[in-house]
């Protein structure tokens, strides 16, 4: 049986996108952070892991980015990517109205994707409060309840998934959003996967310090007539307006165009690491 492991904890996106790729006849393992995903994986605790890089509203995750920075010397690499819908819950106790809720917890991120409608919808006087997780949001409901007076915890809420309020019996209340709501997981492991129909490669790359390094170093994907889906800057944080490079573009490594843009790449940069080349979710 395949152990996964994945950030969690359990009911939270990353763990529903998990359930939809990897079905119910795999073990799961949560993690508390991306680096302990990641270390799982390493230590081969896990088979995969489960990480989220980007959403489609509010951008990159740069945890995930991070770890990818210092993990440069793992065995681990990005085997395949999920693409999935995100869909926000306001959960309460049964019976409580929006417009009375004084405090909303959730994951910051689900808290910048859900404010124009907390906005519309909540009273002008309300405070969020940030949780590691959506579904920490909802144990936080539900813990605030048990030690508060009645009057005073009917006017919290937490936005998360309806699965983590069904298992404690909260009420919930779909989030409606106009615009298109997905985030990109990446799955990682220790074994590159076959080459597929459509693939995708990830790199990293540190810049010489040269004048035009950048167009540089763009310039080979241009001339092989690749298509960069992602580009993504990130500080070192090892020196002063140094950073590195995370770049998506369309392909396979072992394509001989692609192999000669990342050749040609080499040699405009001072670092320069393959992440993993991988099927495409769509």
């Amino acid at each position: 049986m395949r152990t996964i492991a994945y950030l969690g904890p359990e009911h939270t996106n990353t763990h529903l996108a998990a359930l939809k790729r990897f079905g119910r006849g795999s073990r799961y393992v949560h993690a508390p952070t991306v680096d302990s995903v990641f270390t799982l994986v390493e230590r081969d605790k896990a088979d995969y892991g489960v990480v989220p890089i980007e959403n489609s509203l509010e951008g990159a995750v740069t945890h995930t980015l991070d770890r990818f920075i210092d993990f440069r010397g793992s065995p681990v690499c990005i085997v395949g990517e999920i693409e999935f819908p995100i869909r926000h819950y306001f959960i309460t106790r049964p019976g409580v109205k929006p417009p009375t809720v004084q405090a909303v917890y959730s994951h910051p991120q689900a808290l910048a994707q859900c404010q124009q409608w907390i906005d519309e919808h909540l009273s002008k006087q309300r405070w969020l409060i940030e949780t590691n997780s959506t579904a920490e949001a909802v144990e936080d409901v539900v813990r605030h309840d048990s030690r508060s007076a009645a009057w005073h915890s009917k006017r919290v809420a937490a936005i998360g998934s309806r699965e983590a309020a069904r298992k404690h019996g909260l009420a919930v209340l779909p989030i409606t959003e106009d615009r298109e709501n997905k985030t990109r997981f990446l799955i990682i492991g220790k074994h590159s996967p076959a080459k597929a129909a459509r693939n995708k490669t990830s790199i990293l790359l540190a810049l010489k310090d040269a004048p035009g390094a950048l167009h540089d170093a763009l310039v080979p994907f241009k001339r092989e007539r690749i298509n960069l889906t992602k580009i993504e800057s990130r500080p070192s944080k090892k020196k002063a307006w140094e950073y590195y490079f995370f770049i998506d573009v369309e392909g396979h490594v072992e394509e001989p165009r692609v192999k000669r843009a990342l050749m040609a790449l080499a040699r405009s940069t001072s670092l320069l690491r393959v992440l993993g080349s991988y099927p495409t979710a769509r």
